[in-house]
């Protein structure tokens, strides 16, 4: 064997070795990223699961991976058991109990708002009838001046008819009265001094 085919196998074998470390180089990588992606995927697990008690840790830190997954594998098949249970309720309840609070304060609105009404038309019921007694007053004294002159010797006035005078009369049938006070006028006169009076 010469010193050229010497070197030309030894280039070969060299070569042979070469592309051999490039593969497990290679196989390495593919281990390390499968492991670096692993890590992230039960740093995330974790993350979901939020912080975890440090006493729980301490306490299964012994076990081994096979023991935690027979763990694991009970608490699961105990949880099945609650698969049925809505796991949106508390949600639910919270937005119910969120909607509650707000009808409830709307409410409390809306009665306030009512009682400013009925003090408004208490208000102007008030000024309405005070309007209606000072307005009648006027017209019966001009009816008192109109009559006078018209029946010198008589006498005559008007007179407002109230829903009291009704509940008087009504008094056996125990009528209710819910509208306005005023009922109406009635007319009084005289045609003399001595005569008898005449209502209508």
């Amino acid at each position: 064997m010469t010193r050229s085919s010497q070197l030309k196998a030894k280039d070969v074998e060299n070569q042979q070795k070469l592309d051999e470390s490039a593969e497990a180089a290679e196989r390495l990588l593919n281990k390390r990223s499968m492991g670096v992606s692993k890590r992230e995927l039960y740093m995330r697990k974790i993350q979901d699961l939020g912080s975890l008690p440090s006493a729980e840790l301490k306490a299964h830190a012994d076990d081994s991976i096979k023991t935690l997954m027979k763990k694991l594998d009970g608490v699961n098949k105990k949880l099945k058991k609650y698969s049925h249970v809505n796991k949106k309720a508390f949600d639910q309840y919270v937005n119910f109990s969120d909607q509650r609070e707000d009808l409830i304060s709307r409410k409390e609105e809306l009665d306030s708002g009512a009682e400013k009404v009925k003090e408004l038309i208490e208000s102007l019921d008030k000024k309405k009838d005070e309007a209606i007694s000072r307005t009648f007053r006027g017209v019966s004294a001009h009816f008192r001046d109109v009559w006078n002159e018209l029946v010198p010797d008589g006498s005559g006035e008007l007179v407002m008819r109230t829903a009291l005078d009704e509940l008087e009369e009504d008094e056996e049938d125990n009528k209710s009265l819910e509208v306005s006070l005023f009922r109406g006028v009635s007319i009084r006169v005289r045609f003399s001094n001595v005569g008898e009076q005449v209502s209508e």
